[in-house]
């Protein structure tokens, strides 16, 4: 056999092992390209493992498909959240590199003594490589009553950049998504978003 042809035999085995190295890194990374944070895997509780359905992934960008799981597996969770609002999605980044995004779905309900609709339950999703997102857990703040927040977050965007002297403050998570904090980007400031 010529050096010629080990030599092309070698090139060819390099190739061949590059094209496998990155198809498997595509299929693993979910086939996003520099998508490297995977969404958590969706630890259900028994209501929603028995009605099925919750643990698959959703479109994140469809406002109304999260709205529909969101309203039924906060009734499912618990009874006093059946009858709520959804209000639209609340788009959070993790505070860490290795955080999933994360989106929170606010439910209201009218008050029965009147005065403005209070935020009642928070539902979250964590987005995953192809903008997938994946059910989260249900929060239910229907006890804290004329204390619940009119909104998710509590704080505003506005309030949280005058406070943190920028214009464009971002909503990041640490712990949970249901417990977001205000910062700003080129210092690093943070400041609670309330629940």
């Amino acid at each position: 056999m010529s050096r010629r042809a080990i030599a092309l035999a070698a090139a060819a085995v390099v190739v061949f092992f590059g094209v496998t190295l990155f198809t498997l890194t595509r299929i693993v990374s979910g086939g996003s390209p520099g998508c490297a944070i995977a969404a958590p895997v969706p630890n259900l509780p028994a209501p929603l493992r028995a009605l099925g359905g919750f643990d698959q992934s959703f479109d994140a960008s469809s406002a109304t498909e999260l709205a529909e799981v969101a309203s039924s597996a906060a009734g499912a969770v618990s009874p006093n959240l059946n009858g709520t609002t959804p209000l639209p999605p609340v788009s959070e980044s993790g505070a860490a590199r290795n955080q999933a995004a994360a989106i929170v779905i606010p439910l209201i309900a009218q008050q029965v003594t009147g005065g403005p609709p209070r935020v009642d339950g928070l539902v979250s999703f964590f987005v995953g490589c192809g903008g997938r997102a994946y059910f989260g857990s249900v929060d239910d703040i229907s006890s804290l009553g004329p204390q619940a927040p009119t909104t998710f977050p509590a704080v505003t965007a506005a309030s949280a950049g005058t406070t943190l002297g920028t214009s464009t403050p971002q909503l990041v998570y640490t712990r949970t998504p249901f417990s977001p904090e205000w910062r700003d980007a080129q210092s690093g400031i943070s400041i609670a978003a309330g629940e």
